[in-house]
């Protein structure tokens, strides 16, 4: 089990779950999150757009 104690931050945090920045853990992570993003904004755009 990962320990939390001493995590004070969000970036603390996702170092501690998926390494520093420039890994392969953490790059595969970041881009999931970037994917994650994008596609709730194409959701929201096509609410506003009356599309869905």
């Amino acid at each position: 089990m990962t320990d939390y104690k001493g995590i004070k931050t969000f970036d603390e945090l996702i170092e501690n779950e998926h390494g520093k920045i420039g890994t392969e853990s953490r790059n595969e992570y970041e881009e999931g999150a970037q994917m994650f993003i994008v596609g709730e904004m194409l959701k929201e755009a096509g609410k506003n757009a009356n599309m869905t």
